[in-house]
């Protein structure tokens, strides 16, 4: 260990017995230390040398004054779902954000959420109002941070936009330890376009505000079909994005192979989901004539007829707590003397969420024929997420926390599909997945999720470029496999599927060279410049405003370099507060 991280080390360890408790660091091999390291997947786990838990923003502010004093390495981790190694992991200092507030503020109908917040909790407790945000997937452990910073597609972006476009605010500790909140008005407006999908270039975030909305309850169906109904399946996804009927209607498909459960397994998965109104025709019946070897869905008829499944869980209070000084009121969700219990628009959510990671996770053991129809009704599920509320959680933690297997997602953009760009992916797939069983292959998945025409309607200007009339997406591939041994073999196989896919897109016309790449789903290799496109050059300028320093540096990530010739944007390379006496002397981002 060098002498710069054992002083950062002990200079973070009187921060810690300074705040009463409030922030925490925990030695190498302790549950603290565990936890605070853990990742989704063990490949991108690092064996930092101590973990660190600040509590408030105070204390991260005091932190990293620590960390750019001593020029030591740091990972900054929420979720810990990055499965690009040392994004978020870090063989220096480890930091584990605490934040984990939630709290809601009805004025505004806006939702206050800690950097440290996993999607899940977000929404059990946003629900509580009958409202909803924009955010990641539950069932696997996604952080909100992470997310967020990253661009943010989801379920509901093709009515909503992406999850940055949905921010009102950040709070954020810059590398000189200022604590800030950055707002689309105002001083700090420049920094607040940056973060959106900017990722950890300008400071630790500890803080979003978020918009919220009513949503209709949406309904949902996962369809797996084996490999001998491909030609058709691929045919009616052709027919669903050529016939874009509404941007209620979303689909997701994948290819899929895995080694596990004792046996290769392969088959095509569809999830539908329609958001809303009952009345429209239904746009996923061309999947509903092609023979499905199981099929999964929310049924919010069978919903209402379990109320006795129901009665006992725990009740959702839409009471919240006394206001903070910015108004917003504490939600709580375990409130067991509430006479509401889950209610259908809870119960939909969750449910089409677990569904949606069900396309990475391993599949059921199915013992039909192809022809015949395994279904798991919304009975069931319902039981399922009731336990979840009233026993406690296991030690383990959640699903995907914690794998051992290793893995990475990559990703190319597509614009749009076409039935040669589909069967190519469906070809691909296949050829990727022949060699698992010798290279330590557990799963091989490749995912299409097409982009509304209208996806970007209501886009705002970010970090990450996406503006409205040219409608994109990741076409993304995720791998897993055993053994740090077959990592090489893996991450080259991706990439040259990756590679293979995207001139195939080119040729068809379903991408071009200008696609921003999406940083929560490309590989490590992908340049920095490839994800920002256009808007590259002026996150250099807004970065070295707000970290002459270079801090952030020393975290992992996909680093926005700051310009090479300082002094020709009137910056002094020894400034360490880049806000001094208010001036704005920088070519602004925007």
């Amino acid at each position: 260990m060098s002498s710069s991280l054992t002083r950062a080390i002990n200079d973070i360890k009187a921060i810690c017995e300074k705040s009463e408790g409030r922030s925490r660091i925990f030695a190498y091999g302790s549950s603290g230390y565990k936890d605070s390291v853990r990742h989704f997947l063990e490949s991108s786990s690092e064996v930092a040398q101590v973990a660190v838990c600040p509590g408030t923003a105070e204390d991260v502010s005091q932190i990293m004054k620590v960390l750019a004093r001593r020029r030591v390495p740091f990972g900054i981790k929420g979720g810990g779902h990055a499965t690009n190694p040392k994004f978020s992991s870090t063989t220096g200092i480890q930091l584990y954000m605490s934040f984990d507030k939630v709290k809601y503020r009805s004025s505004d109908k806006t939702l206050s959420v800690g950097s440290g917040c996993l999607w899940d909790q977000v929404y059990r407790e946003i629900l509580t109002q009958k409202r909803y945000v924009i955010g990641g997937s539950a069932r696997e452990g996604v952080g909100v941070a992470g997310w967020l910073l990253g661009g943010g597609y989801s379920l509901y972006s093709n009515q909503y936009g992406l999850g940055i476009d949905n921010i009102v605010e950040f709070e954020v500790v810059l590398p000189s330890g200022d604590i800030v909140r950055a707002k689309s008005t105002g001083r700090y407006s420049d920094l607040f376009e940056a973060l959106k999908g900017g990722g950890n270039n300008f400071g630790i975030v500890t803080q979003f505000v978020l918009k919220t909305y009513r949503i209709q309850p949406p309904s949902s169906r996962l369809l797996n079909f084996c490999n001998a109904k491909s030609e058709k399946v691929k045919g009616a996804i052709t027919n669903f994005i050529n016939a874009e009927e509404t941007q209620k209607a979303v689909l997701v498909a994948a290819f899929r192979y895995y080694n596990e459960i004792g046996k290769d397994q392969s088959l095509i998965t569809v999830l539908c989901v329609r958001d809303g109104s009952e009345n429209i025709l239904d746009p996923f019946r061309e999947f509903e004539s092609i023979p499905q070897q199981s099929r999964r869905e929310t049924n919010r008829q069978n919903a209402r007829n379990a109320p006795r499944l129901l009665k006992n869980a725990a009740g959702a209070s839409s009471s919240g707590g006394s206001e903070d000084a910015n108004g917003f009121s504490d939600v709580f969700v375990f409130n067991t003397d509430s006479e509401d219990a889950i209610n259908e628009l809870e119960l939909d959510f969750f449910e089409t969420d677990e569904l949606f990671d069900s396309i990475y996770a391993p599949p059921l053991p199915i013992d039909q024929k192809d022809t015949d129809t395994a279904a798991i009704t919304a009975s069931e599920v319902v039981l399922d997420y009731a336990r979840t509320l009233t026993e406690p959680a296991p030690e383990a933690g959640m699903s995907g926390v914690g794998e051992i297997a290793r893995g990475r997602f990559g990703c190319i953009m597509v614009s749009k599909y076409n039935q040669n760009l589909i069967n190519a992916i469906d070809k691909q797939a296949k050829e990727s997945a022949t060699n698992m069983k010798e290279n330590g292959g557990k799963r091989v998945v490749f995912e299409i999720w097409p982009a509304h025409s209208g996806i970007f309607d209501n886009s705002t200007p970010s970090a990450y470029p996406h503006k409205k009339g040219s409608p994109f997406g990741p076409m993304v591939v995720y791998c897993v496999w055993e053994g740090a041994n077959n990592d090489h073999y893996w991450v080259n196989e991706m990439q040259r599927a990756l590679h293979n896919l995207y001139h195939i897109a080119l040729t068809e016309g379903c991408t071009n060279d200008r696609l921003p790449f999406y940083s929560n789903t490309s590989l490590d290799s992908t340049k920095v410049s490839e994800i920002y496109r256009e808007n590259y050059g002026n996150l250099r300028r807004v970065r070295l405003k707000y970290d002459p320093q270079d801090v952030m540096k020393h975290a992992g990530g996909f680093r926005i370099r700051l310009p090479r010739t300082r002094q020709s944007f009137g910056v002094a390379p020894k400034s360490s507060n880049p806000n001094v006496n208010g001036e704005r002397s920088y070519v602004q981002y925007g």
